[in-house]
């Protein structure tokens, strides 16, 4: 049986950072923490990558 591993970790950001990804989420209809793991995560991975090639 495959077990999937997950980590935690904790951010600390700006409050008016805060306030602007808490806007942009609302726009979407979708909580702060879905904007982050949907929108904000993946963008950075994108732009990681393609930065190292």
């Amino acid at each position: 049986m495959y077990t999937k591993k997950t980590t935690k970790f904790f951010m600390t950001i700006d409050d008016s950072v805060y306030q602007k990804i808490r806007r942009l989420a609302s726009k979407r209809g979708i909580t702060t923490q879905e904007f982050i793991r949907a929108i904000i995560i993946p963008e950075w991975l994108d732009r990681e990558k393609k930065q190292k090639n």
